[in-house]
C-alpha cells in the first residue's frame, strides 16, 4: 500500500471513528439515570419548577437531543469543550491540567511493564518446559488473575502502611509514582511476557533459525537477529493496545491513590452526570487511541517494510 493511500485511508477512518464515539457517548450519557440539574442546583433546597426550567435552559438541556448534539459538535470543531457543571470551569482547562498527570502515570506503568515483560518472556522461552519456565508461567497467571486495584491495595498495605517506604496517595515526586505504576504495570507486564514467550517459541521453530543453529550461530545472536527481529511486530501491536488501555483504564488506580489525573476526574463527572466532561474525555481518549494505532502501523515500515512496497499486502 502506498503512503498516500495509507494516509487518506487513516484520515477517513479516524473521522468516522471520532464521529461514532461522539454520538455513542452523547446518547449513552443522556440515557443514563440521573439528572445534571441536581448537580447545578445542589446548593438549593427544594428548587422550584421555575428554577429547574431556568437551569435547563441555561445548560441547553431543554432543546431536542439532535439539536444538543449538533451544537456540541459545532463547539468541539471550534475547540470549545464546554463548561463543567461541577466546577463551572472550562473543561479544556481542567483536562489540560489533569491529562499530563495521567500520561505521567502511564509512562511509569509502561516502564514497569517492559521491565517485567521482556526479561520474563525471554527467560521463559529459553528455558522451555524447564523449572524456570514453569515458575514464570505460574507467576504470570497469578498476577494476571489479580485485578490491578487489588494489587494496589496490597502495595499500599505492604509498602505504605507496614514498612512506610512509599507515600500512599497524592503526587509530586517519583516516590508517589512508584506504587500506582506497579499496580498498573505488573499485570500488563505479565500478560505481555506470555505473548513474548509464545512469539519467541514460534519463531525459534522456523527453518532459517534451525539452519543458523546448525551452522553454529551464537544463541544471543540467533535470538537478536533471527528470532526477536521477526517476532517484534505482534509484540509492538500488543504494546500499543496496552498503552491505550492504560490511558483509558487508569481511573480506578488514580482514585485509589488520589492521583490527580483525568481518570479520577471523569469518575467524579460520571457520578454527577457532568456531560461536557464525560464527552470531552471520551473524545480525547479516542483521539489518543487513533494516534497510538497510527504509530503502531507506521512502525511496520521498519519491522515489515514489505507492506508499504508496491504489491505489498496490508494485513491490518
Amino acid at each position: 500500500m502506498s503512503i498516500r493511500k495509507y494516509i487518506i485511508k487513516k484520515i477517513v477512518i479516524s473521522v468516522l471513528v471520532l464521529l461514532g464515539v461522539s454520538l455513542l457517548t452523547f446518547i449513552m450519557g443522556r440515557l443514563a439515570p440521573g439528572d445534571p440539574i441536581d448537580t447545578v442546583l445542589g446548593g438549593i433546597n427544594s428548587p422550584s419548577e421555575a428554577e429547574i426550567a431556568a437551569a435547563r435552559k441555561y445548560l441547553g438541556l431543554d432543546e431536542p437531543l439532535p439539536v444538543q448534539y449538533l451544537k456540541w459538535l459545532w463547539h468541539i470543531l471550534k475547540g470549545d469543550f464546554g463548561v463543567s457543571y461541577q466546577s463551572g470551569q472550562q473543561v479544556s482547562r481542567e483536562l489540560a491540567v489533569r491529562l499530563p498527570q495521567t500520561m505521567f502515570l502511564t509512562l511509569g506503568s509502561i516502564i514497569v511493564m517492559l521491565i517485567v515483560a521482556f526479561p520474563l518472556g525471554i527467560a521463559s522461552a529459553l528455558n522451555y518446559n524447564g523449572p524456570l519456565d514453569y515458575l514464570i508461567r505460574f507467576v504470570n497467571v497469578l498476577i494476571i488473575s489479580v485485578p490491578s486495584f487489588c494489587i494496589g491495595i496490597l502495595l499500599v498495605l505492604l509498602l505504605g502502611v507496614k514498612y512506610r517506604l512509599l507515600p500512599t496517595m497524592g503526587s509530586g515526586s517519583i516516590r508517589h509514582l512508584i506504587m500506582p505504576s506497579l499496580a498498573i504495570g505488573l499485570g500488563s507486564g505479565a500478560g505481555l511476557s506470555r505473548l513474548i514467550r509464545s512469539q519467541i517459541l514460534k519463531h525459534m521453530e522456523a527453518e532459517h533459525v534451525a539452519a543458523a543453529r546448525v551452522f553454529g550461530v551464537k544463541a544471543s545472536t540467533l535470538l537478536k537477529n533471527h528470532v526477536l527481529k521477526n517476532a517484534i511486530a505482534p509484540i509492538i501491536t500488543n504494546i500499543g493496545l496496552i498503552i491505550g488501555a492504560m490511558l483509558g483504564g487508569s481511573a480506578i488506580i488514580e482514585t485509589l491513590f488520589s492521583w490527580p489525573g483525568a481518570g479520577s476526574y471523569v469518575v467524579s463527572a460520571i457520578y454527577s452526570r457532568d456531560y461536557p466532561v464525560i464527552q470531552a474525555y471520551a473524545l480525547i481518549m479516542a483521539c489518543i487511541y487513533i494516534v497510538i494505532n497510527v504509530f503502531i502501523e507506521l512502525s511496520y515500515c521498519i519491522t515489515m517494510p514489505s507492506l508499504f512496497m508496491p504489491g505489498g499486502t496490508d494485513e491490518n
